[in-house]
């Protein structure tokens, strides 16, 4: 439906050459060239400068004068590549300019801004992705409906060793975006606000890890149909081709997450797999599928198997070499009966903090005896969190350590969200709990020589948890990280805490919630260009 509006005379126009004309919620800049006139949105799509102060010139490109961005002023396209500017249809009526501000067709207009969208994605521009997800909410369009699919979808097959922290990331975004929208007290404008924020991180994250990326092309589906212990041995023998293959002829039939879900928890856990990654990252692609729909199953599960082909096993080096005759010799317990928590268990649970990983495979299997598994997960989730708790920061800036010794802050928040993923999987297929329980313990073990004993929980404890979580959720919409991979670990963790926090007994959630009290209020080294030089002397033998 046509919504005219007479504007001015040509002959005033033709002698001012532009001018301003703001009718409802439009602001636009009028031009005559000397031959015809235009008309474009004022505020320059770049920062929101007006382009009625721009320059025009003979061959109808106007500049934008503050930082020199140039559009064709017939079509609006951007010279430059950037955001282009929306042009409104023209007539000249008896000597009147009239201007036409009907919105396009909703179908129209989406697929502009997507356009748009894949253009800043490509070029991993936050602003511009700001930008367009904001065009969007305007068009009354939800960004995560809209735009974070087709994001997925860009990013899953540019992704050479398979699912990144993006898609993990991507998950939680969505959850803290489906949370603003439905606390109440926030205004409109500051929900909308962070909501993007949300939307916004998630999208360009994705297109960080996809950047300048060529298409790893999945494999094509196999028509004999999908088997689990075929999948199983094709992630063994990392056979990406077949086990890609298997999966998305799986999906082609019609399996969902939900009928490979236990294929995708017994290879995650079979090795030592990722830094916990594989397990992670099983239980976040499951979240996606859920939020989103299951026509992202083909990029999503796609993804998820060329991880789990190609992540490292630590269970190969010699540190950990171990864990696969702990896992054999894990005791037979069905883990419906269990002694009761003496007095000493506090104590006992505390001293698990700086173990070596042998006396931890021994304690886990001497309580497996007698122990539920959610037992023994609860003090291996304490001994996560202290270890956390007591990171020796001064481990993350030293420059002359071996490779060896690289340490931060991620290697300790690992082993809470691994353990959350363990309690989720393990609790649905408790024939894994065995292997899931002793890699936690890996985690624990392999932290002991980095810790700072003098870290006390007094020091670090949450007492107001109200205003503690919405600190934190100011902290992760207005991180201030560059770099995604460690705004991607402050939102991850924060979320297992937040969703353990109920499944833990009172000791553990204090500590968690110390643990990442700390790490929020902790500056992280981002990049380590002197220790980096130091191992690589020592590599060269220089």
């Amino acid at each position: 439906m046509s919504n005219w509006h007479e504007v001015t005379t040509v002959e005033e126009l033709a002698q001012r050459r532009a001018m301003v004309f703001k009718r409802e919620r439009y602001q636009l800049a009028i031009f005559h060239d000397g031959a015809q006139c235009h008309a474009v949105d004022n505020r320059c799509p770049h920062e929101g400068y007006p382009l009625s102060q721009g320059s025009v010139d003979d061959a109808c490109v106007l500049t934008c004068n503050w930082h020199n961005w140039k559009f064709d002023l017939a079509t609006g396209t951007n010279l430059y590549g950037g955001d282009d500017v929306r042009t409104y249809p023209v007539q000249v009526r008896d000597g009147a300019v009239w201007v036409d501000l009907s919105d396009p067709p909703i179908a129209e207009l989406t697929a502009q801004i997507l356009v748009g969208l894949r253009k800043a994605f490509d070029e991993q521009d936050d602003g511009w992705i700001a930008r367009e997800l904001a065009r969007l909410v305007a068009a009354g369009l939800d960004p995560v409906a809209v735009a974070v699919p087709r994001a997925i979808e860009w990013c899953a097959p540019r992704l050479e060793w398979g699912t990144t922290h993006a898609f993990a990331a991507t998950s939680d975004w969505i959850a803290l975006y489906d949370r603003l929208g439905a606390e109440p007290g926030e205004g409109d404008a500051a929900r909308t606000e962070a909501r993007l924020v949300c939307a916004s991180e998630a999208i360009d994250h994705l297109a960080f890890d996809a950047l300048r990326q060529p298409e790893f092309v999945f494999a094509a589906p196999l028509a004999e149909g999908f088997d689990h212990d075929q999948l199983l041995e094709a992630i063994e023998r990392e056979q990406e081709p077949r086990a890609v293959g298997l999966v998305r002829g799986g999906v082609a039939a019609g399996l969902g997450f939900a009928e490979l879900e236990r294929s995708f928890t017994h290879a995650a856990l079979r090795h030592y797999a990722g830094f916990g990654h594989a397990m992670i990252y099983v239980v976040k692609t499951g979240e996606l599928l859920q939020r989103l729909g299951p026509e992202l199953a083909d990029p999503l599960l796609s993804a998820l198997t060329r991880y789990l082909v190609t992540s490292t096993r630590e269970d190969l080096i010699p540190e950990f070499r171990s864990l696969a005759d702990a896992i054999a010799a894990y005791p037979e317990h069905d883990g419906s009966t269990s002694h009761e928590l003496g007095a000493d268990w506090d104590a006992e649970v505390d001293a698990l903090t700086g173990t070596s990983l042998k006396a931890m495979f021994r304690w886990i299997h001497e309580q497996a005896r007698v122990r539920t598994p959610m037992q023994i997960w609860d003090a291996l989730m304490r001994a996560s969190a202290r270890s956390m708790l007591c990171f020796d920061t001064r481990r993350s800036t030293a420059t002359s350590v071996k490779v060896a010794d690289n340490v931060g802050w991620l290697d300790f928040t690992h082993a809470l969200t691994f353990g959350s993923a363990v309690r989720r999987q393990c609790s649905k297929y408790p024939e894994l709990w065995g292997r899931g329980l002793l890699q936690m313990g890996c985690f624990v073990a392999r932290n002991r020589a980095y810790l700072d004993t003098g870290i006390e929980l007094e020091d670090w404890r949450v007492d107001d948890e109200d205003g503690f979580w919405a600190g934190v959720q100011d902290r992760l919409l207005d991180h201030g990280l560059p770099l995604p991979i460690f705004s991607a670990h402050l939102l991850k963790t924060s979320t297992a805490v937040a969703l353990e926090a109920d499944n833990v007994a009172a000791p553990t959630r204090a500590l968690m919630l110390a643990a990442l009290n700390r790490l929020l209020r902790s500056p992280i080294k981002q990049k380590h260009a002197r220790r980096n030089v130091h191992q690589a002397m020592a590599l060269i033998g220089l």
